[in-house]
């Protein structure tokens, strides 16, 4: 198994793991940090997932279309990140819409 699929799977645990304990938390800010962690953890299975693509394609349009995917969702990963960052820090809490709204 490549790295690629370990760390997909890793993450795709991490989010299942996320989705429910997020299902039976209180809204407060533990939970906000569990939603920015799975959210992350989705991301990252994704970019996995498509550089294991990336590796295995053999054609020139995979290779572009997988290397396009695994920017879009690098973008989604930093945005995400910073977002995790910002609530974490108090300056976001309540001002906008959490990791599932």
């Amino acid at each position: 198994m490549s790295i690629w699929l370990q760390i997909a799977a890793v993450a795709a645990g991490l989010l299942a793991v996320g989705w429910i304990v997020t299902s039976f938390l209180a809204p407060g800010r533990t939970r906000v940090a569990v939603e920015w962690l799975s959210a992350l953890a989705m991301y990252a299975a994704l970019i996995a997932l498509m550089a294991h693509a990336f590796a295995r394609t053999e054609s020139r349009g995979g290779a572009i279309f997988f290397g396009f995917l695994i920017a879009m969702f690098g973008a989604g990963f930093l945005v995400a990140l910073r977002l995790f960052v910002r609530d974490l820090s108090g300056r976001g809490a309540g001002a906008g819409p959490g990791a599932t709204h």
